[in-house]
């Protein structure tokens, strides 16, 4: 009986983080387009139309969390795991090119703390699509 318990627990867990992580991205994709010239700046000069990429990469930040309340999980999965290592891109360029964030300029204690939330956030992908 506790064992069944355990398992109810963690499945519970897993739903409210599930959709915790939904709510997130949502905010996150939703600000692409509520802050546009923040992310503007930050997209590496290499990549054309950079409004566009950015809004088109919060349109997928939007959209693919929800596959995680599908029977396409797994695919949600990987999809956010590669969206978050790309975006990391930017991220990186930022930090390699000491440009700030906003308003911010980041140490690089910060950026060593932003590259672990974004592995964080790789992990917790593959973890809500039951990957690993």
């Amino acid at each position: 009986m506790e064992k069944s318990n355990r398992k109810i627990k963690t499945v519970e867990i897993t739903k409210v983080l599930t959709y915790i992580y939904i709510l997130f991205f949502v905010g996150a994709g939703a600000n692409h387009f509520l802050s546009p010239q923040f992310y503007d700046s930050i997209i590496p000069s290499f990549i054309p139309f950079p409004r566009l990429t950015h809004q088109f990469v919060g349109l997928l930040e939007i959209t693919i969390p929800f596959l995680y309340l599908t029977k396409y999980k797994h695919l949600a999965g990987i999809l956010m795991s590669l969206l978050l290592t790309l975006i990391y891109i930017s991220n990186l360029y930022v930090w390699i090119n000491k440009l700030p964030y906003g308003n911010l300029n980041y140490s690089n204690s910060q950026h060593i703390l932003r590259l672990f939330g974004q592995i964080l956030l790789v992990y917790l992908s593959i973890k809500l699509a039951d990957i690993i």
